[in-house]
């Protein structure tokens, strides 16, 4: 059983010797989510648990004032030059995890 995601899924009819694009990273994981969620819950729960989550990712988005936005991009730099300065793995820490290891 597999959900294809409308985008994924826009290849022009006309064209039928045309393959589909590849999906983007998040995109690719997004459709894994959904294939998952799909066969532990049928189609039409996985469909509504992928509009639920396109909703709650809408409100985040007009309730996010663009400064923070812009300020968790800034954060996100200087922790990725502060890791590669100290050799340090971007996506492994924890409180007190660097001196510790």
């Amino acid at each position: 059983m597999t959900v294809i995601l409308e985008a994924a899924a826009a290849v022009d009819v006309a064209e039928p010797d045309r393959a589909p694009a590849l999906l983007e990273p998040a995109a690719a994981e997004r459709q894994a989510l959904i294939e998952r969620w799909a066969e532990r819950h049928g189609v039409d729960a996985a469909r509504r648990l992928a509009e639920a989550e396109d909703l709650a990712d809408a409100v985040a988005a007009e309730i996010t004032p663009e400064n923070t936005v812009d300020t968790y991009a800034k954060s996100w730099r200087v922790w990725e030059r502060f890791c590669a300065a100290t050799e340090l793995p971007e996506l492994e820490g924890y409180r007190g995890g660097w001196w510790r290891s």
